[in-house]
């Protein structure tokens, strides 16, 4: 049997994403490709819903793990670079699929590293007071 429209389409957008994933093309592929896959899960065959899930949860776990090795790695990652980092995290928000364990923790720690370059120059108590929210937002300190 072939495999659904969606999901070759969906393959097709991710393949590009993953492979060209700093670039603002890489992450509408990337957002279109998790369309495509959320279309699937809603709408296809049980089987293909199931393909579609597992898809999304794979892609979610390398994607997640090449973004957090270029934070992690790369102190110095520019403003934009990060925003752009964290564009990508967040696109499999859309998606209903488990995402890694340390999903959480990467979002945290880009937002972390954005507050550090947006309050840069401005009184401490700014960034402190942003920080605090942060910490309520997520329940962490």
């Amino acid at each position: 049997m072939p495999e659904p429209r969606g999901l070759a389409k969906a393959r097709r957008c991710l393949a590009k994403a993953e492979a060209d994933l700093r670039s603002d093309d890489g992450l509408t592929q990337l957002v279109e490709g998790l369309a495509h896959l959320e279309d699937v899960i809603a709408t296809g065959s049980r089987t293909a819903a199931l393909t579609a899930r597992n898809l999304a949860t794979s892609y979610a776990a390398r994607v997640y793990g090449r973004v957090r090795d270029i934070v992690v790695t790369d102190q110095q990652l520019p403003e934009p670079d990060l925003e752009h980092f964290f564009k990508v995290v967040l696109a499999f928000d859309q998606v209903g699929v488990e995402l890694p364990r340390s999903s959480q923790d990467l979002k945290i720690d880009v937002v972390r590293r954005l507050i550090d370059l947006y309050y840069e120059g401005h009184p401490l108590e700014r960034k402190r007071r942003a920080l605090e929210e942060l910490a309520q937002i997520t329940g962490r300190d």
